[in-house]
């Protein structure tokens, strides 16, 4: 039974502590006002998905639609990848529990 916890408390702590480093991406954009006119920067960087939160909501306020929904299928594939991370470690802990049973 206590397996049974555990594997999904572990993996769920992992997943949290993946999502804190710097490798998911995000586009970036940043305007420069110049006399001649405006310009609109573009580049994609990595963060860390607390940061994209940050990022995204700043987007949503204060960007074009077409940059919020940049930030949408960003949202959309970094999330599958942490749903990703945490069955592949729910697996790999559920075969090491097995093998030192």
């Amino acid at each position: 039974m206590n397996r049974k916890i555990l594997v999904p408390v572990i993996s769920i702590l992992i997943v949290f502590l993946i999502a804190q480093f710097p490798i998911f991406p995000l586009l970036v954009e940043t305007r420069e006002i110049l006399d001649d006119g405006e310009n609109l920067y573009q580049m994609w960087r990595f963060t860390s998905m607390p940061e994209f939160y940050d990022a995204a909501d700043y987007a949503r306020l204060g960007w074009l639609d077409t940059t919020w929904s940049n930030y949408l299928i960003l949202f959309l594939l970094n999330h599958i990848g942490l749903i990703l991370i945490f069955f592949t470690v729910r697996n790999i802990l559920r075969r090491f529990l097995e093998k030192n049973r």
